[in-house]
């Protein structure tokens, strides 16, 4: 009795687990992998602005970590003259 209803709990809840994991999902990406403004459901000029967003915020990201890389190249080097270390 008791594994009938634990079989009949967990079977609804596998059921519906399988629905979300790899079944029919609507593709959101171009035949050659890119998103498009509809799969983000923007208009164009949305989303050629977002798409500048994205771009300029990349252009900081990898502004902040050149500065922070040769930060720390400093600090290294002050540290190796100070303790007399070996490079």
């Amino acid at each position: 009795m008791a594994s009938f209803m634990l079989k009949t709990m967990m079977g609804n809840s596998m059921k519906n687990l399988g629905n979300n994991l790899g079944g029919e999902s609507e593709s959101t990406e171009n035949a050659d992998g890119k998103e498009t403004a509809q799969s983000k459901g923007m208009t164009r000029e949305e989303f050629e602005e977002y798409q500048r967003q994205l771009v300029e915020e990349k252009i900081e990201r990898d502004h902040a970590f050149a500065q922070k890389k040769a930060e720390r190249a400093t600090v290294r080097m002050h540290m190796r003259d100070k303790y007399r270390l070996p490079q």
